[in-house]
């Protein structure tokens, strides 16, 4: 059997995360600076700032995976953000600041004195990252490229708001002088630290207080709770001290089944679909099978932005 992609998901309009994540960034560099605060650490702060940072360069690979399907894990959130991928970012920028140190364009004094443990301090940075990312949602592909899989511990909304708007002002009183550095540092670092603790607070409640896979949302106390069966999903919303509200079914198979839909899995715009999805519905009207995310669409949720849904022709022919 022969499949060709009638639509290929959605146009590729993702241009808002483009500012948030240079925001998130800053969000990372600034939590690292503070982690490595101490005495001793104080000298590897530039290059662990480096790794914090340079996960989110894989805002530059989305142009590569909107063009080639396959190639879906490089994107934002994708194979940047694995353990694997993090480690060779980390090997590639400690390198360049080598050669760039050896060429005579930035001082060669501090990386010298740095040595490995400069290479150390960016992959902690890097991997400090993708620890801060693992625990929001959607998720992130740990395993990849061995597997394309997320993995969330689904403490945090992704992207965070709070933390956004926190690090802007930052930037804001420092640039103009309004408060000392370390001092904005300081009140940053508490907003961060209380703000953690209460995502995980309420995360632990609604752990053991809601059935189902729950998502949180800016709004800590209203969580997307999502029930699954052999036939459909039951999207409600809960929010503490008012319950639910706003519940939605959405059937997974209509003239179609898993069988069917199990044949296109191969497909590259399937499996890219499916990297930025969080459910599945399908629907098959003659020869077109339709795959679609029903939270992104319907707007119950709305990150990542693109490739909502995609159609399949199940052409018969040879």
């Amino acid at each position: 059997m022969m499949f060709r992609i009638l639509v290929r998901s959605d146009k590729p309009f993702y241009y808002a995360p483009r500012n948030s994540s240079f925001v998130d960034a800053l969000s990372h560099a600034l939590i690292t600076i503070i982690l490595f605060s101490g005495p001793w650490l104080l000298p590897f702060i530039p290059f662990a700032v480096l790794g914090a940072v340079i996960p989110d360069a894989d805002i530059l690979f989305v142009r590569v995976s909107d063009r080639n399907p396959s190639l879906y894990l490089f994107t934002h959130g994708g194979i940047a953000h694995s353990i694997a991928g993090v480690f060779v970012l980390s090997l590639l920028a400690y390198s360049t600041v080598v050669l760039l140190a050896a060429a005579g364009i930035i001082p060669s004094v501090a990386i010298a004195a740095a040595g490995l443990y400069g290479f150390c301090a960016v992959l902690a940075g890097a991997l400090l990252h993708i620890l801060i990312d693992v625990s929001a949602i959607p998720g992130i592909p740990l395993l990849a490229p061995f597997s394309d899989r997320k993995y969330t511990l689904g403490i945090l909304p992704g992207p965070s708001l709070l933390l956004a708007v926190a690090a802007f002002g930052f930037v804001v009183v420092t640039v103009f002088s309004f408060v000392p550095f370390s001092s904005a540092l300081a009140f940053y670092g508490i907003i961060v630290i209380l703000y953690v603790a209460v995502r995980a607070g309420i995360f632990l409640i609604a752990a053991i207080a809601l059935p189902g896979w729950k998502i949180p949302s800016i709004n800590p106390f209203r969580w997307l709770v999502i029930g699954e069966d052999a036939d459909s999903y039951t999207i409600r919303f809960f929010t503490f001290f008012r319950g639910y509200s706003n519940e939605a079914v959405f059937v997974k198979f209509k003239t179609t089944d898993a069988r069917e839909t199990g044949a296109v899995s191969h497909l590259p715009e399937v499996r890219r679909f499916r990297f930025f999805s969080y459910i599945e519905a399908a629907e098959r009207t003659g020869s077109v099978l339709v795959l679609s995310d029903p939270l992104r669409e319907k707007n119950f949720l709305y990150y990542p932005m693109k490739y909502k849904r995609v159609e399949v022709n199940l052409d018969t022919s040879t």
